[in-house]
């Protein structure tokens, strides 16, 4: 089965990696929908393929690229129709798509309705229930021949009553709201939830929320509740139904905006947050809970030998609960645990490795100016498609790791932040024990800050001395047009004076967060790469490396805060080591 997969993007865009770029000439979701009706009537489509028209923000929101996106569509070739749905309470928490429509734009679902009565469809919008998971938008499905028949023949009709000077319902559509887009734009966007509804012999595969690591699932009690609602309402149409069934939805946002992180030993309440509900899903699916084990295992005596728990990393890696890559671009100077995934860029790669140019082939070109961050995109590439039961996802460099605990002593003689292990450390310990990271969440370096002049410096203030400004600030503005953090968040940004050094490249992390950060940050740079010819000397060749380091910080920084509160998150904190020879204590950096 062949499967097309297309990103829609302005003329002076370009698709993320393995997408193909569809041209947009208009601009807003009309333009979206304006570019997918040119193809349909200027392109042959068979019957063995399937097309998807994928969101701009489809890879950040979901966290899956499109080689896994692929692989899915591919694991379930029964289906006529695949659908994704990255934030389920935008899905069950509507009645139907057209009246979540209307609190973006009044009006709108009576012109909607309007226009289904146009067609012969006499379709109630106020009492339309149908099954939550049909709630997505075009850009979020992908699809065979027999449903872009049913969506184009709606997208005709769209688009002539919005053409014809004759039509009545011309002005209606016309009509926008304060965000600028007209009812047309809103109705296209919702064309495809009208076609799963309404078809009733499609066969639909909705992606399980677990299989997306970007995905912000609800609490399996919060979605039967929020069922049973919608049910009482589509057999009643009672006013008080929908009243309460609309209180319920209230209620989880607002449980969602404020409540504190869950603890992870904690199992989640009806109204947990998102990252918890997934966590707690992978647990369940997986058994007991890695906390569980961990608490239920006697300590170890204190002795040389690595610690006789059942549940290690090793342990964890041969369940497929734990990937932990080593990036590297010169030969291993060390042998690293078994279960630690060298991942080769350069002149390193060799036949039978896991190279950037088998994983992340068209990277390649910017191995000099993205550096050892490549690594990072082919190791997620890997997780994607070889371990759907990550849990946690480690990350180390060919000299470099983060251990729970100090293990020299020694700081580096020009680089505080980093202690020096070298050859009588490895007498008295392995590098696998030094490794092991436990069974905590987050295994992170300690922060530090910037100086300039004398005083604390943000990212930006202090990136303008050491590098190029301009560099960073194209960074943010790439980050901000692909919806990486809001145009309010680029002062933040910008302003952050807490620094992880490392970013995301350095520690163990949960994976449905890594795999989310580490997805945005390709994105951001994939735009850069694309849209600037950069071209810097010397120790400042590696520039947009530089600036996915401070993404990367930040993200993690939002990440701790919202989750465990400020200083909480320190308790993650273990050391930054380097790896050095004999009494060697100078940290040289390589390029």
């Amino acid at each position: 089965m062949n499967v097309t997969l297309f990103q829609i993007s302005g003329p002076s865009n370009s698709a993320a990696p393995g997408f193909q770029q569809l041209v947009s000439t208009l601009p807003g979701r009309w333009g979206e929908f304006s570019a997918m009706r040119r193809f349909f009537r200027e392109q042959p489509i068979d019957d063995e393929s399937c097309y998807g028209f994928l969101a701009p923000d489809f890879v950040g929101r979901t966290g899956l690229d499109a080689a896994a996106v692929a692989a899915l569509v591919q694991s379930q070739p029964q289906a006529q129709a695949w659908t994704f749905c990255p934030v389920t309470l935008e899905a069950c928490g509507q009645l139907n798509l057209l009246l979540q429509g209307e609190q973006q734009l009044p009006g709108f679902a009576q012109t909607a309705q309007a226009f289904l009565h146009s067609l012969g469809l006499e379709l109630d919008v106020a009492h339309f229930v149908p099954r939550w998971e049909n709630n997505v938008l075009n850009g979020f499905v992908i699809a065979r021949r027999a449903f872009w028949q049913t969506w184009f023949d709606l997208a005709e009709r769209l688009h002539l009553a919005s053409e014809d000077l004759g039509n009545a319902m011309r002005q209606a559509l016309e009509t926008g709201g304060a965000a600028g887009e007209p009812a047309k734009a809103l109705l296209a966007d919702r064309l495809a939830s009208l076609v799963l509804a309404l078809d009733q012999q499609l066969q639909v595969w909705h992606c399980p929320v677990e299989r997306m690591p970007a995905a912000r699932p609800l609490a399996p009690a919060d979605i039967a509740s929020l069922e049973q609602l919608r049910t009482a309402y589509a057999g009643s149409g009672a006013a008080a139904d929908r009243q309460r069934f609309e209180a319920d939805v209230r209620r989880l946002q607002q449980s969602l905006q404020s409540q504190s992180p869950t603890p992870a030993t904690a199992l989640p309440s009806a109204a947990a947050i998102s990252l918890d509900s997934l966590r707690s899903a992978l647990q369940a699916m997986a058994g007991t809970p890695a906390a569980t084990v961990a608490a239920a295992t006697p300590a170890a005596p204190a002795m040389p030998a690595a610690p006789l728990q059942a549940d290690n990393a090793a342990a964890q890696a041969a369940r497929g609960e734990l990937v932990f890559g080593c990036m590297t671009h010169v030969p291993l100077p060390i042998k690293f645990p078994d279960y630690v995934l060298p991942i080769y860029l350069g002149e390193s790669q060799h036949d039978g490795a896991l190279n950037l140019r088998d994983l992340a082939p068209e990277w390649v070109p910017y191995h000099p100016i993205v550096a050892g961050m490549l690594g990072n995109f082919a190791l997620r590439r890997l997780i994607l498609r070889d371990y759907p039961k990550v849990k946690r996802v480690g990350v180390c460099l060919y000299r470099k790791f983060i251990s729970r605990e100090r293990i020299s002593g020694v700081p580096a003689e020009d680089n505080w932040m980093m202690d020096v292990v070298s050859d009588k450390e490895f007498a008295r310990e392995s590098l696998e024990q030094m490794m092991e990271p436990g069974d905590q969440e987050f295994l992170v370096g300690k922060t530090c800050g910037f100086n300039a002049g004398g005083q604390s410096a943000g990212y930006l203030s202090h990136y303008a001395l050491a590098h190029h400004a301009e560099d960073l600030l194209r960074f943010a503005a790439a980050a901000t047009e692909l919806g990486v953090f809001g145009k309010s968040e680029a002062e933040q940004f910008f302003n952050e004076k807490v620094f992880f050094m490392g970013g995301v490249e350095m520690g163990v992390f949960p994976a449905e967060f890594w795999l989310r950060a580490v997805g945005q940050i390709e994105a951001v740079i994939w735009y850069c790469v694309q849209h600037y010819d950069t071209r810097r000397e010397g120790y400042q060749t590696r520039a947009w490396a530089f600036c996915a380091e401070r993404l990367g910080s930040y993200l993690l920084l939002r990440e701790l805060r919202a989750r465990y509160g400020d200083p909480g998150y320190m308790r993650f904190f273990g050391q930054l080591n380097l790896i050095t020879r004999g009494d060697q204590v100078k940290y040289i950096p390589s390029h």
